[in-house]
């Protein structure tokens, strides 16, 4: 078995989960924890399988962050909130912050192996694709399902409205893989090509498929446990005792054609080459959305709160023509009251015209999940930005 090297690689997605960033909208925040087009009520996405996701708002919490990771924690319906009679429990979504196309994507998770349980890590397109063939199929790539009933087994699996390969769709968009010691965190990976979709279990190549037709476009990231009941061997409800499923990490890279004799194309324009960030530590969030124009190098900056520094020099990636934000969460303790928050760009570089000219944009920007007002402006020369969180 082959392993892949990242070397060629861009990291442009990463959660580390040292802490927490999730919101029901994703507004200001990494994750959302509501698909808006699942929507089932104030506090809930419809979910599947026998169980509803759910906001904290709901009355329950299904998310902790503690030790770098991530548990999420599904349990017999509870609160009003999620489809009657469901369990209730979580999931995460990119959908409108991040999103690629074509690139490396990897968890490492410890999924449960109590029955009932199904966790997952996936990606859908920012826009489906309608099947052609009316046969009710769609575009999905899923890293990693894994069920409680068969921790063992690690199930990836394409779905395509190509009609093609669904004529045996185990064979030519599945694959099937067994770990030795299915016990503790494993990573699992896919790398995502024009020409093929290749999937990595803890490092190693499991198995291989062409790419169909109607992958060529942005992805968003998901995971999340759902569980499973009824007439299915994976059953939650015969024990009916919560089921957890920890993530320590999330990652997505994309592929530098300039290092490789086999070039893989860089996302194509709607995807995203914008990052996910945090620094400092401490209780309240300021939350930037930082773009730039990359004249002979990329932007460069710093953030101040009050005056003081937060973190070093930062980097900005995410393309301002492209319509692309960068998400740097700045954390603190700044307590009650107004603050002075300053982002200065370090680097101008002036050769007359927008694209030879390096320029700095503050997209927005939320302060502990509040939008804050007069936070946008574009640099155009090196100086700061203030504005009043």
């Amino acid at each position: 078995m082959s392993t892949l090297d990242l070397s060629n690689y861009t990291l442009t997605f990463d959660d580390e989960f040292n802490t927490r960033s999730i919101s029901q909208t994703g507004a200001g925040t990494t994750w959302a924890d509501i698909r808006p087009q699942w929507r089932y009520d104030a506090n809930s996405d419809i979910g599947f399988g026998s169980s509803s996701f759910v906001d904290p708002s709901s009355g329950y919490n299904p998310f902790n962050v503690q030790n770098g990771a991530l548990t999420i924690t599904a349990v017999p319906d509870r609160t009003p909130s999620g489809y009657p009679g469901a369990w209730e429990s979580g999931l995460i979504s990119t959908e409108g912050n991040f999103s690629q196309t074509y690139g490396y994507f990897e968890i490492r998770a410890d999924f449960s192996n109590q029955p009932g349980a199904w966790g997952a890590f996936w990606l859908l397109p920012d826009q489906q694709i309608p099947d052609p063939n009316n046969a009710a199929r769609w575009q999905e790539l899923d890293v990693v399902e894994d069920y409680g009933n068969a921790k063992q087994t690690t199930y990836n699996t394409i779905h395509t409205t190509d009609a093609a390969p669904n004529a045996n769709w185990q064979q030519n968009l599945q694959v099937t893989s067994d770990l030795p010691d299915p016990s503790g965190y494993h990573t699992y990976g896919m790398n995502w090509t024009p020409q093929t979709i290749d999937f990595y279990v803890d490092g190693q190549l499991v198995g291989s498929k062409p790419t169909p037709s109607d992958m060529h476009g942005p992805m968003y990231l998901l995971a999340d446990l759902a569980t499973q009941s009824g007439p299915s061997s994976n059953n939650a409800d015969l024990a009916g005792v919560p089921i957890s499923a920890s993530i320590d990490y999330i990652r997505a890279y994309s592929y530098n054609p300039t290092s490789s004799s086999t070039p893989v194309p860089k996302p194509a324009t709607g995807g995203s080459t914008a990052v996910n960030s945090t620094i400092g530590n401490g209780p309240d969030h300021l939350n930037l959305s930082i773009s730039e124009d990359a004249y002979n190098g990329d932007a460069q900056y710093e953030v101040f709160v009050d005056g003081t520094q937060i973190g070093g020099v930062q980097t900005a990636h995410a393309s301002h023509a492209a319509g692309q934000s960068d998400q740097l969460t700045v954390q603190g303790n700044w307590g009650s009251g107004s603050h002075d928050a300053a982002v200065v760009f370090l680097n101008d570089a002036y050769d007359g015209t927008p694209s030879t000219d390096r320029n700095l944009y503050v997209d927005g920007a939320s302060y502990d999940g509040v939008s804050v007002d007069g936070a946008h402006q574009a640099l155009l020369s090196a100086g700061s930005h203030h504005f009043g969180i």
